[in-house]
């Protein structure tokens, strides 16, 4: 790991020259007082009342998300997510799996809560509230689509063809769903590099 991180901070300095170029991403450090913060306001969560069923077709179970917070407010450590955001850069790009751990979806909520990105991140849902997320014709770009079976809507390479006519690359996986990037990193890796292979 202390090549990889070596390699990417020179990496970061020689790109810094060229402001067009793309360079890695870095997770700030975050300042106590937020974490702090984050803890009080999962501690101050008010909860309702129990679900009416014994299985989960209302949601997620109460008990499951009160044990999530509990957990998330007294016993996740957010610096283990600063100290491993270069190693998880670098287990992705060398093809490296470890499939979605609780920890991981508390990273991806910590980093949102922390960065105050979460309606940015929402806004897609919105733009499209009611208009339909399905609803593309006719796109005039190259276009690479992977489909996950988990994941919202299956796109059938008949209808991806009709939405996108340049479509340049399709796959279709056995596993995978909404999460796919930290799902299947390996799956979602491959697919870039042959679609952007097939523009060389």
């Amino acid at each position: 790991m202390n090549q990889t991180l070596t390699a990417l901070r020179a990496t970061t300095a020689d790109l810094s020259k060229d402001q067009t170029a793309i360079r890695p991403f870095a997770v700030p450090v975050v300042a106590q007082t937020a974490l702090d913060d984050l803890r009080r306001r999962i501690a101050a969560t008010r909860w309702p009342e129990k679900e009416t069923v014994a299985d989960q077709t209302q949601g997620v179970q109460l008990a499951t998300m009160q044990a999530l917070a509990k957990y998330w407010g007294k016993d996740y450590d957010w610096r283990k997510c600063e100290a491993r955001s270069y190693e998880l850069i670098s287990r992705v790009f060398n093809g490296e799996s470890e499939g979605l751990t609780r920890d991981d979806v508390l990273d991806n909520i910590t980093i949102t809560w922390l960065t105050n990105t979460f309606i940015s991140g929402a806004r897609l849902y919105w733009e499209y509230f009611g208009k339909g997320y399905f609803d593309a014709k006719g796109v005039a770009i190259p276009t690479a689509v992977s489909v996950f079976p988990d994941e919202l809507y299956s796109m059938p390479r008949s209808w991806t063809e009709k939405a996108y006519p340049k479509l340049i690359f399709y796959n279709k996986h056995d596993k995978g769903g909404h999460f796919a990037a930290w799902e299947q990193p390996d799956a979602i890796t491959q697919d870039l590099r042959a679609t952007f292979k097939s523009l060389r």
